[in-house]
């Protein structure tokens, strides 16, 4: 139990969690967006490798068209809708349209299986879903109970045959939602094998983005290739916080985007300044940039990767394919609204294990705390808080699982800050930022002995010459054992990966087999793919 008078963090900890910082407290997302389409009028806002589709101005006047027929065909202000839409120009026109009829977005992803899709309908209350062109057939199945509504640019929406009706209403009068209200929804995969509904106000996306784009710098001419799916919320940065700053994005249809190479040609072709995603996306679209496309790679300077390991020697690669680019390493949580951190790498110390988690953001906090949940004293490693404007409301629809995670923050001068509980293993540094140390439940047991996975990965990229690690554990049917896939560019065998690690690892921490790839697999959310992987050590046939 905490006490009443909590005990003090280090003083140094306390003031580097000095981040208070005037933002838009009143404003909600729809604000900043608005206050740009009125600047930036004429300026592009959306663009398609055919050119310009909408401006600032046209956005805005598309979007506030189709709220109107959102809230004619029964959208209520407070309530779900379901996003099911391409990487096209009508997908941010239908999540701008959600949010002007007050209601939340939630993304479902194409590539769910149907009785994911299915749950979580069901699990959000869902009574409209906006769909694109293509995946107009990937609606038909949502049932009766379920308006699916197709939405195409320039024209009015069509309620799709079979759809629930929907009669009209009128205009709410409680007044527009305020920033307190629910943005969206995004599920994230549960332990229980249920996704969880992590729900995320307005306020702590207008933080994130008056935030991200002050120290980033982001403003009219930059342009950011979108490649993040709609249901990972790194894009949620991508469609509000560029198009906030009078910047444009860049769509790539998900057919593109299935293929690496072309978001590759797209990124050296299209006068791309801004790249958001996970390092293994990075990774993976370097490996196959055109030699030939040289002189295109002068217009690339910031660099945005969070949501995993970032490998050592990405700083290099980048530096020597975009000479002008600056690495932005970012950390958080989906809880804790995309991103509540950030580290800019200038340059990397030969002793680091990683790329530093970095420093809290504005109006956000960092506690490291023990299982009691006392503070750790500095370079002592614990379970990593996140407190302040960036905290989501929590699990929409559990409030069991909400308790759970999400507690009364009792460092809180004012008494009313929530901190969530991430499970991530963290501590502070002399050096005043966070390091990452993995994840708390990444221990494995194998014949009795736990092991950190992420104990293994550090000791491989320390002493082999190697751009990245992934342990697994894996099960032959007889019994668990350890597994190692590294990436690298040069030939290793597994007879010097073993002795390697045999210096500094036990036994029974040593991988029983090794795979060495040029590039690993690449999931739906850009981080590397583990079940991908795990076909490596299956056995042929």
């Amino acid at each position: 139990m905490i006490a009443d008078q909590p005990p003090r963090h280090p003083t140094p900890v306390e003031q580097w969690n000095e981040t208070r910082c005037d933002y838009s407290t009143t404003s909600r997302i729809m604000d900043l967006i608005d206050v740009a389409a009125v600047e930036h009028a004429e300026e592009p806002a959306l663009r398609t490798r055919s050119g310009i589709a909408l401006t600032h101005g046209e956005l805005a006047a598309e979007s506030s068209r189709l709220a109107g027929h959102l809230a004619a065909h029964g959208v209520l202000p407070s309530t779900p809708v379901g996003l099911l839409v391409d990487h096209v120009p009508e997908a941010v026109v239908s999540i701008h349209a959600v949010l002007r009829a007050d209601a939340y977005y939630v993304p479902l992803d194409p590539r769910w299986p149907a009785r994911r899709m299915e749950e979580v309908l069901k699990a959000s209350g869902i009574g409209h879903v906006l769909v694109t062109d293509s995946y107009r057939d990937r609606a038909s199945g949502f049932g009766e109970d379920v308006a699916v509504i197709a939405v195409r640019q320039g024209g009015d929406p069509e309620v799709l045959a079979g759809s629930a009706p929907r009669q009209p209403v009128r205009q709410h009068e409680a007044g527009p939602a305020g920033p307190h209200a629910l943005a969206y929804t995004i599920f994230t995969s549960g332990s229980t094998g249920r996704p969880k509904a992590v729900a995320v106000r307005h306020s702590s996306v207008v933080n994130l983005i008056e935030w991200s784009n002050r120290r980033n710098s982001v403003g009219p001419s930059d342009i950011l290739l979108q490649v993040a799916s709609f249901s990972f919320d790194l894009s949620v940065y991508d469609v509000f916080g560029t198009l906030a700053a009078g910047a444009s994005v860049l769509l790539l249809p998900d057919a593109d985007l299935q293929e690496l190479e072309e978001i590759a040609i797209a990124l050296v072709e299209h006068g791309v300044t801004l790249w958001n995603s996970a390092p293994a996306m990075f990774t993976a679209v370097t490996l196959l940039l055109d030699e030939s496309s040289r002189r295109h790679r002068d217009t690339l300077r910031r660099v945005f990767l969070s949501g995993d390991w970032i490998p050592l020697n990405t700083r290099e690669v980048l530096r020597r394919e975009f000479p002008r680019a600056t690495l932005v390493a970012l950390g958080g949580a989906t809880e804790a609204c995309v991103w509540s951190n950030d580290f800019v790498v200038d340059e990397v110390d030969p002793s680091w294990r990683s790329i530093p988690y970095g420093h809290p953001m504005q109006n956000s906090r960092y506690y490291v705390l023990r299982e009691d949940r006392t503070p750790c004293e500095i370079g002592e490693a614990g379970e990593l808080y996140i407190s302040g404007a960036c905290v989501a409301a929590g699990y929409l629809g559990d409030p069991a699982l909400t308790a759970d995670r999400f507690l009364p923050d009792p460092w809180d001068r004012g008494g009313a800050s929530t901190m969530y509980r991430t499970g991530d293993r963290a501590r502070w540094t002399s050096n005043g930022w966070v390091e990452f140390l993995g994840r708390i439940d990444s221990q494995v047991k194998i014949h009795g002995f736990r092991i950190e996975l992420g104990e293994i990965e550090q000791v491989a990229l320390r002493t082999l010459d190697v751009d990245e690690a992934v342990a697994l554990k894996l099960d032959d049917g007889d019994s668990p054992y350890l597994a190692l896939a590294l990436r690298a560019r040069g030939e290793l065998d597994a007879r010097t990966v073993r002795e390697s690690l045999g210096e500094w690892l036990p036994g029974y921490m040593q991988p029983r087999r090794v795979a060495v790839c040029r590039t690993f697999p690449v999931g739906q959310t850009g981080k590397v793919d583990r079940a991908a992987l795990r076909e490596l050590f299956q056995p042929a046939g």
